[in-house]
């Protein structure tokens, strides 16, 4: 009774729902759902007459009062253009009803074999990438959805086939703070889309969104269901990625299709999809990226298609684009031998990677947390002459960031070498601190200090945290950026000019005093300070699209005010407490913050 008085004002009576699908007529029956049967019907709701999609649940098919509930709360407290769109329920003499609004074009599944151009199927997983972007990460709620049931048959098109995610029985809430760990939960979904890690491990997190993402992803690619009817093959994820990793992926797309792709949108598309099936969780892409990365892929299809579109950035990777640094081969220096860390330390202090001492991944690297024994880079005063043996050390908290080996991708060897080279000629307070590294194949692995209070960008956009950091501190933030970023920007004994190319709040690192440094510097540019900056032109373009000097990314012409212009970027992202990707700009325009920024600026001026 609780649940009925929150939902009052939801509630539809049965009567309107039968006349709405004449008493569930067979000519109204659209098919059998997961969970009862659905139909289509005309409600006046409201003070006007609306389509409708009412699903009819029956006990029989596995959904009981408490999946109900469940899709009756997330829908009604979900809000955005790329979800289903929630009209009521109705709960009366045993019979429970969900009402949405139809879509004229039914579910993704029906068109997966459809003549749907490339350019359509690009932008229907745009939209579908969206929804999971704003259930995860929306700011302006309190709690994170992770959906867990993401597969075709949930995604319906409109008239204008802009897909809407439907299909929350199964879906899970927690509290923003709690979004990134896991959420114990039996195994639950449909075979062929569901993580396996989540059988496996009867946990779940929004890793597992994204690992059913990339079978949908996969559908639209081949235009065939997630679990292949035809002899011999099963499903299709371990069969995508087989195809990925042999080269082999064209044998299973329609030609005709395949002749429609634009090269790069093709290479950056199914590089998209593969990394979401990664076996790791930790592995798999964040949404944002994904999105990120569909858009461009969408930009450059429409660009081939001669439609017109302004592309402003070059990349070659899908959601972070390669430094121009050409190294074959890891390439540390002698002098740093005393910064070296044996692997097996590293192995044993995460238990082999142990998904526990995960924090976060991106297209090259994945970071754990470790207590570990590294130099003592405090206390020390010169290396000249000791014997490593004789060297202080000391035990910390430590934060590793493991480089990811794939076919053919040497990006990670680049942003280690470039990375190591970096932060061994910087020391600074508000740069972090590079205390070691591993270089024992497999694996390359550097080591940083771990400031305790994380990253800026997990206190933008949210209310409980941002309230909890002063204006003063706010201020005093900025400040110490603006000192890290004069600091690489200035030749000092040494120590080249050093231009990062992606500062971002998320490459911002705050200590216990809540002291700024500025991290990740895998994608960096270094000169000498006689080299005049008019001449450094850079073939690729590096970078995050929303935090990207326009200027850099049109001409290729680098500067030191290209990291300005980002630092402007995170200075407006403080002033206004949302991230500069946030939907509430992306929608409005797909560079995020800064045009709106400028837009508003030039009105209060």
């Amino acid at each position: 009774m609780s649940l009925l008085d929150d939902f009052a004002h939801l509630q539809i009576p049965l009567e309107d729902v039968l006349n709405a699908t004449n008493n569930f007529a067979d000519k109204n029956f659209i098919k059998h759902g997961g969970f009862g049967k659905i139909y289509k019907g005309k409600l006046f709701h409201h003070g006007e007459f609306i389509d409708i999609v009412a699903r009819k649940l029956d006990g029989k098919y596995g959904m009981g009062s408490k999946e109900f509930w469940t899709e009756i709360s997330m829908l009604s407290s979900l809000n955005h253009p790329n979800l289903v769109c929630f009209i009521g329920f109705c709960d009366e003499n045993d019979i429970k009803i969900i009402v949405n609004k139809y879509e004229a074009n039914g579910s993704l599944d029906r068109f997966l074999s459809a003549n749907l151009t490339w350019i359509q199927r690009l932008k229907i997983c745009v939209g579908v990438a969206r929804a999971p972007s704003y259930i995860h990460y929306d700011e302006a709620r309190d709690f994170s959805v992770v959906h867990c049931n993401i597969k075709s048959s949930k995604i319906l098109l409109d008239d204008n086939w802009q897909p809407k995610l439907s299909g929350f029985a199964l879906s899970l809430k927690s509290t923003k703070a709690r979004r990134h760990r896991l959420l114990l939960a039996p195994p639950c979904g449909t075979i062929g889309y569901v993580d396996p890690k989540y059988i496996k491990s009867s946990s779940v997190t929004h890793k597992s969104d994204i690992y059913s993402l990339g079978v949908v992803f996969f559908e639209v690619l081949y235009g065939i269901q997630a679990f292949i009817k035809r002899e011999g093959l099963g499903l299709l994820a371990p069969l995508a990625k087989s195809n990925y990793e042999d080269g082999t992926l064209d044998d299973m797309i329609n030609q005709g299709l395949r002749k429609q792709m634009d090269p790069e949108s093709y290479k950056i598309f199914s590089e998209t999809a593969y990394c979401c099936l990664k076996d790791q969780r930790g592995q798999r892409p964040p949404i944002d990226q994904i999105v990120y990365a569909l858009d461009k892929a969408l930009k450059l299809q429409l660009k081939s298609d001669k439609a017109e579109v302004e592309v402003t950035e070059t990349e070659t990777d899908s959601w972070k684009v390669v430094n121009s640094f050409e190294f074959n081969t890891v390439n540390v220096g002698k002098n740093l031998d005393h910064l070296k860390i044996k692997l097996h330390d590293i192995q044993l202090a995460t238990e082999y990677f142990a998904e526990k001492y995960w924090i976060e991944s991106d297209g090259y690297s994945e970071v754990y947390k470790a207590e570990l024994e590294h130099f003592d880079n405090k206390n020390f005063i010169s290396i000249e002459g000791k014997d490593k043996c004789e060297l202080p050390k000391r035990r910390s908290f430590v934060a590793l960031k493991r480089i990811i080996k794939t076919p053919d991708n040497h990006q990670g060897e680049r942003v280690f070498n470039v990375e190591i080279e970096t932060l061994s000629n910087c020391k600074h307070r508000n740069i972090v601190t590079l205390l070691g590294f591993c270089v024992e194949i497999p694996e390359m692995i550097i080591v940083y200090e771990l400031p305790s209070n994380g990253s800026l960008d997990d206190y933008l956009g949210t209310t409980v945290k941002m309230t909890n950091l002063t204006w003063v501190q706010h201020i005093k933030i900025c400040f110490d950026i603006a000192q890290g970023l004069n600091y690489i920007h200035t030749s000092v004994g040494d120590k080249p000019i050093v231009i990062h190319r992606d500062i971002k709040s998320e490459n911002i690192l705050l200590n216990e005093k809540w002291e700024a440094m500025i991290c990740d510097f895998g994608l960096s540019f270094s000169y000498q300070s006689d080299q005049l900056e008019s001449t450094l032109d850079i073939n690729m373009i590096v970078g995050t699209q929303v935090y990207l000097d326009p200027e850099y990314a049109k001409t290729g012409r680098l500067r030191k005010a290209s990291d300005i212009y980002s630092f402007g970027v995170v200075l407006f992202e403080m002033f206004c407490g949302r991230l500069a990707y946030d939907p509430l700009y992306t929608m409005e325009n797909s560079d995020g913050l800064a045009p709106t920024a400028r837009l508003c600026s030039r009105k209060s001026s």
